[in-house]
């Protein structure tokens, strides 16, 4: 063996012997900062975003949230949930991965963060949890059914998986805390979800609704999420109970009823009473709720309330269907007739008017009818537009517009599809509404071949020279 090989072989030696060094003892991390990108040992190409609580040592077990964005915007996750986890001490992971689409892919992701985090940090066990919104929130559900490890599940924005070979199973046991905005439109499934999971598992689960639309729910709702989490935990001697911290958790779920009966939401005040005996059961505060719970079931205004809030829900989910089969029977047609266009212009523009001056609740179900439109028809156009159905995917996109006139994406993409369909002038006019909406991506653009045709367009280079 040659001098030079000598040398190298021992060098290649050397350099293995670090990295397998490197693998045995873990990185360290600079405590309470968001990591934005944490690389995974033992799966090429996974990362994730990760915060270590100020307090966290190795000496002790640590509970975890394995978070879930549909964009797989792993920093977004973890902001979302940084005040919780800085309070009550959680690691916290959310995977620049998993994103909607492939279930599969999702469940690669998930397994490759948690071997991960379970490798470089002390995890409890028996305090895995997981946490999502909107297709990401679905996902959670679906790991929490699949891995017998997870305790527990934060949803937002969604409820059950797509898959029904992915729902909770009669033996399933974790806890489950929904957040859905009133304007949501997947708003009617979450509120559902609880009365599901107690007739069909063994779930524990807790509904709680917020003034918004489809959206990550705000930090201190996330907090109280997780404070739901830790009493249950408590309640299950998983954990040793804090007498102070079940008194403060008490007297916020006592203002938070007492400000939905101020507003007049008896319903939700109820729901939120009924959650209460269960949680607080063998307290002076459960009793009360009991007994309270028992008196307003029997009041007229609680059965006007019952009748009012099953007939919209009726009339809703009517809506929805409506809107499914119409426009089923125009994509499955040869060609979509201008009497189509006008029927959505009409509907949108009454569920407008109804969401601008109706009453709250008639106002909160255009807001979810509208926001269901808008996601039905962008997947829908997404699909057609990528298989090169152009005129197809620019009739939905058009639709989009009118159902969510101020996102500047719907105006791209009519864009993208009009100048894929042949249609330059009408494409040129969707890129300046684009650009009037707040689009700002001259890359984009650029990047996108479908334009190649308006290059020349003396008003597309205009377009161009104002953006970045």
């Amino acid at each position: 063996m040659g001098a030079v090989f000598k040398k190298t072989f021992i060098l290649c030696i050397f350099f293995q012997a670090l990295t397998s060094q490197s693998l045995l003892f873990p990185q360290v991390f600079a405590k309470n900062q968001v990591t934005d990108t944490v690389s995974c040992h033992n799966k090429m190409g996974q990362s994730y975003a990760l915060y270590v609580p100020e307090q966290y040592d190795n000496k002790k077990s640590w509970p975890v949230i394995l978070i879930f964005d549909p964009a797989a915007r792993g920093r977004t996750g973890v902001i979302t949930f940084l005040e919780a986890g800085r309070k009550y001490g959680f690691l916290l992971a959310c995977s620049n991965n998993s994103r909607n689409g492939s279930v599969t892919d999702n469940f690669v992701a998930a397994d490759a963060m948690l071997k991960d985090v379970e490798e470089r940090f002390n995890v409890d066990v028996k305090r895995i949890y997981t946490a999502g919104f909107s297709g990401g929130s679905r996902f959670s559900m679906a790991l929490a059914a699949k891995e017998k490890t997870i305790a527990g599940v934060i949803g937002c924005g969604a409820g059950l998986p797509n898959d029904r070979n992915l729902f909770p199973s009669k033996t399933s046991d974790f806890l489950y805390y929904g957040l859905a905005g009133t304007k949501d439109m997947n708003y009617l499934e979450m509120r559902e979800l609880p009365d599901f999971l107690n007739k069909q598992t063994r779930v524990i689960s807790y509904f709680r609704t917020f003034s918004g639309g489809h959206q990550w729910p705000d930090s201190e709702l996330i907090i109280e999420a997780v404070e739901w989490i830790v009493m249950q935990t408590m309640n299950r001697k998983i954990i040793p109970g804090d007498q102070t911290f079940l008194s403060v958790t008490e007297k916020k779920t006592q203002e938070l009823i007492k400000s939905q009966l101020s507003a007049g939401n008896q319903s939700d005040a109820i729901m939120y009473m009924k959650f209460a005996e269960r949680d607080f059961n063998g307290t002076s505060f459960a009793t009360r709720m009991t007994q309270e719970l028992a008196e307003f079931e029997k009041s007229p205004e609680y059965r006007k309330a019952t009748r009012k809030w099953n007939n919209m829900v009726a009339k809703e989910q009517e809506k929805k269907e409506k809107y499914m089969n119409y426009l089923s029977e125009i994509l499955n047609s040869g060609s979509v007739p201008d009497s189509a266009s006008t029927w959505w212009a009409n509907e949108t523009f009454s569920l407008t008017r109804l969401r601008d001056s109706g009453s709250s609740e008639n106002s909160q179900m255009a807001y979810r009818l509208l926001n269901f439109i808008s996601i039905l028809c962008s997947e829908q156009g997404s699909s057609l537009y990528r298989n090169g159905f152009f005129t197809k995917a620019a009739f939905l996109f058009k639709i989009c517009t009118l159902s969510d006139s101020e996102n500047p994406n719907n105006y791209y993409n009519l864009a993208r599809s009009l100048a894929g369909s042949g249609k330059s002038k009408e494409s040129v006019d969707a890129l300046s509404a684009a650009l009037n909406h707040g689009f700002n991506s001259r890359n984009a653009l650029e990047a996108e071949p479908v334009f190649g045709k308006l290059r020349n367009d003396t008003r597309y280079k205009a377009l161009i020279i104002k953006m970045k």
